[in-house]
């Protein structure tokens, strides 16, 4: 027998160790590759079920759409979300459900306020019956903050694992200033995912809407929650070029006006004339409810015929070729004439008509009969080089506008083959039928004689921006450098001054500053517009601009279909268009002083200023450099500001307000009052114009929340 050495003993040690290792690997692998094996196939469909229970399907995430703004800065319409509340039955306990249920249904009904608790505790009782893993508690949404509130009541403010509280997010499209710009800015489906309906909204659809998330509701640590595979990428703001106050001054004159007359509908336009920025656009139409809303952007589709304020462009064709001048004369009769078997009527017929005028004066008096006739001597042998001039001038080139539907100018031309062209044509198109504008381009047209003849095209956004990043910002585009020379850019900003001294236009002007446009008023067959059927309508307009010495905003007034008082595109559409000029002439303090009587020589004279909140009024004395005296001005009352005999400067004085006693509004302006009056809870309703003459509830009385007060302003 052989001997062994130690080397052999630990060679054999080493190997018998390493199959016995092997062999526990083997038998470990054998067994994880049978348990696998029995998941797999065994277990497969009882693990899959599991899966499914902690995991559920994909779920969009949406984006937050992009918020649209004033040129201040300020939200014209954002995105908010709301909650639809429901309950998981499985995940509370009988038990716990039970020792909470009246105080939560008692907290649910005084939050909800539709239900009373004995309701709320019905409907949660179907649901545990149901044993419900996702019972709405109630339909209506809230929002965020309420829906933090009700986190806080009883059962409720346990974790979802206890409580069964469960929340599925929406997203709702808010107008921050409600009717203002409403149709400009437009609207979103009711569905959020389908995007813009109309307006900006639809025209920014696809930068506002951004990117939609995707997330998986995962179980974890005992409780769901959304695990985001993909974030959601919010969209882009637009910076609109709306001014808020200058478009709440356009809304509210137009609204005035459109009550006073029943009119139909109405359009009022105000665009910055060196930019082409508009900084208000307000279209009102009377619903069937008897008020006026935003119900269709008549600015940019309204297509109809303009009228008179047609005439200014088609003198200034003529002018321009040397076809007219101002001073040439015209037989304008005793207001009726016939031309190629048709009248031509002038609006003073009734008073035997204007006779012999110029053609400057057929401007400032709006004839009919004297601009057709100089218009159809001229052009009547070729009319198509008429209509050329026009269009060398762009009145009919297509703008970009930046509202989807928006019309073009159909202004047709005699050599087209598929319009038969009467010799009526020509007269009836000078004085503003047979073409049809949509007012946006007739206003685009004027703003370019304030603008020394260039025209700029009219645009509604300013920037469109995320975070800190713009991806694109919008400047002034010229669409025609010069419309006219300067010879005829000089006569016919002399009309339009005329129009306004010593024309049709006189209630357009203003003591303040010097105004420049053109009345217009047409008779339209009603049907035409959506209207009723049958007999005429008339359609009313001005068009201007102002200061016109150095004209800074351009505006086109067009009302529809007056039904009280006489249509007249100089008294209605000039009285709006005044009332708008004077109050953004005196929101951006233009007024020379010196011309006001209240000027270099302020001892002599020393202005009245209505009662009001403190801020403002001393600010106005602050920007207009009025002495006063405010030493009895505590900051947290209205100031009441009186003259001493023999004391050239105002004296300001609290007007004491006590408790829950209903203040002393006499003598504000409605804006203060309605502000003061509704911190007392008051709800307010005005009649009139102007500052607080009477008021239904006497000062001093007690002031009972929601109670109604009537203030009379003249």
């Amino acid at each position: 027998m052989s001997e062994y050495t130690g080397e052999d003993i630990s060679k054999g040690i080493r190997k018998r160790y390493l199959i016995i290792v092997i062999l526990c690997f083997s038998i470990m692998l054998f067994g994880i590759i049978s348990a696998a094996f029995h998941i797999q196939f065994a277990e497969g469909a009882a693990w899959t079920e599991w899966k499914n229970k902690q995991q559920r399907e994909n779920e969009v995430v949406p984006a937050n759409r992009g918020n649209i703004f004033s040129d201040e800065g300020l939200l014209m319409a954002v995105t908010v979300p709301s909650y639809a509340l429901y309950m998981d039955f499985q995940a509370v306990h009988r038990d716990t459900l039970n020792k909470y249920m009246k105080p939560l249904c008692r907290a649910l009904s005084q939050k909800f306020g539709d239900l009373s608790p004995a309701d709320f505790e019905a409907r949660l009782r179907e649901g545990q019956r149901r044993a419900s893993r996702y019972y709405l508690i109630h339909r209506r949404r809230v929002s965020y903050a309420d829906w933090k509130e009700i986190k806080t009541f009883p059962l409720f403010s346990k974790n979802s694992n206890q409580s069964g509280l469960t929340e599925k997010k929406y997203l709702e499209r808010q107008k921050m200033f409600g009717s203002l710009a409403s149709r400009t800015i437009g609207d979103i489906y009711a569905e959020f995912d389908k995007g813009g309906r109309n307006g900006l909204e639809l025209k920014y659809d696809s930068l506002l809407r951004g990117h939609d998330g995707i997330s998986t509701r995962q179980k974890v640590a005992g409780q769901y929650m959304n695990v985001n595979n993909k974030e959601p990428e919010d969209g882009w703001n637009l910076k609109t070029t709306i001014n808020i106050p200058m478009q709440d001054i356009v809304e509210t004159a137009l609204k005035e006006m459109l009550e006073k007359t029943e009119a139909a509908s109405g359009t009022v336009v105000l665009m910055e004339v060196k930019t082409g920025k508009i900084k208000a656009i307000s279209n009102l139409g009377l619903t069937s409810g008897g008020i006026y809303q935003e119900i269709q952007n008549y600015a940019v589709s309204d297509l109809s015929e303009p009228g008179s304020t047609f005439k200014t462009i088609a003198m200034m064709a003529a002018l321009e070729e040397g076809k007219i001048k101002p001073n040439d004369s015209v037989d304008t009769q005793k207001g009726l004439v016939r031309m190629y078997g048709h009248e031509m009527r002038d609006h003073n017929q009734a008073h035997g008509g204007y006779g012999k005028i110029t053609a400057a004066r057929s401007i400032w008096y709006s004839s009919n009969i004297g601009i057709s006739t100089l218009v159809d001597k001229a052009y009547a042998d070729d009319p198509a080089r008429f209509v050329d001039r026009l269009y060398k001038m762009k009145i009919n080139q297509p703008i970009d506008i930046e509202i989807p539907g928006a019309g073009y100018p159909d202004i047709p031309h005699p050599k087209n083959k598929n319009r038969y062209w009467s010799k009526t044509d020509l007269p009836w198109m000078s004085i503003g039928y047979v073409v049809r504008i949509p007012p946006i381009y007739t206003l685009t047209y004027y703003n370019a004689i304030a603008n020394n003849a260039c025209m700029v095209k009219p645009f509604f956004v300013e920037e469109i921006f995320k975070d800190n990043q713009v991806l694109k910002s919008f400047d002034t585009d010229v669409i025609n450098s010069k419309i006219c020379s300067d010879r005829t850019l000089r006569e016919i900003r002399a009309m339009l001054d005329s129009v306004v001294e010593r024309g049709t236009g006189t209630a357009a002007k203003s003591k303040f500053f010097p105004v420049a446009g053109k009345t217009g008023t047409a008779v339209l067959s009603k049907g035409s517009m959506g209207y009723k059927a049958g007999g005429k309508n008339y359609q009313v307009s001005f068009c201007g601009y102002f200061p016109s010495d150095r004209p800074k905003y351009s505006a086109i007034v067009v009302i529809r279909d007056p039904v009280v008082g006489y249509a007249s595109g100089g008294v209605m559409a000039g009285g709006v268009f005044k009332e708008i000029a004077e109050q953004i002439y005196a929101r951006e303090l233009w007024i020379d002083l010196s011309s006001s009587g209240i000027g270099e020589n302020r001892d002599e004279a020393v202005p009245k200023l209505k009662t009001g909140l403190p801020g403002p009024s001393l600010y106005i004395m602050d920007k207009l450099n009025i002495k006063y005296d405010d030493t009895k001005v505590s900051g947290e009352c209205p100031v009441v500001a009186r003259q001493e005999e023999g004391n050239q400067k105002l004296i300001m004085e609290d007007r004491t307000l006590i408790g829950n006693l209903v203040p002393n509004v006499l003598g504000m302006g409605a804006r203060d009052a309605i502000l003061l009056l509704e911190q007392w809870g008051l709800q307010v309703r005005l009649t009139g114009k102007g500052k607080v003459v009477q008021q239904s509830l006497r000062p001093g009385t007690v002031a009972r929340e929601g109670q109604e007060i009537v203030l009379r302003l003249n």
